[in-house]
């Protein structure tokens, strides 16, 4: 196991998804984030009722310890009431990339 995780959260237009990629970058809270080309037909149930929605998927990846603080700044930005936020530790990681990460992600 290692310390790096991604976290998987989807937005409503792109523009979210670029907002949120930037400011988790700013606050040095992702090494990096992916944001998909194009968007995924989302379906899902929703206060009772089944929804559909064209979402933008974003993968950020970090550091296991900023999970916390990454899904806090989320939810800061994020319109949706309840964004679904979904951290995945990495089993493995190539050592050059967990370094990388570990520069990238600390205390501004």
């Amino acid at each position: 196991m290692t310390d790096i995780v991604e976290i998987h959260v989807t937005c409503p237009t792109l523009d979210v998804a670029r907002q949120l990629a930037r400011a988790l970058l700013d606050a040095r809270l992702a090494a990096c984030c992916n944001i998909a080309s194009q968007p995924v037909d989302s379906r899902y149930l929703w206060k009772g009722a089944v929804e559909r929605q064209d979402e933008w998927p974003l993968t950020i990846k970090t550091r296991a310890d900023f999970f916390d603080a990454c899904a806090a700044r989320i939810r800061e930005i994020h319109p949706y009431e309840t964004p679904a936020i979904f951290g995945f530790k990495a089993d493995f990681v190539d050592a050059a990339t967990a370094a990388w990460i570990a520069e990238c992600c600390a205390a501004g």
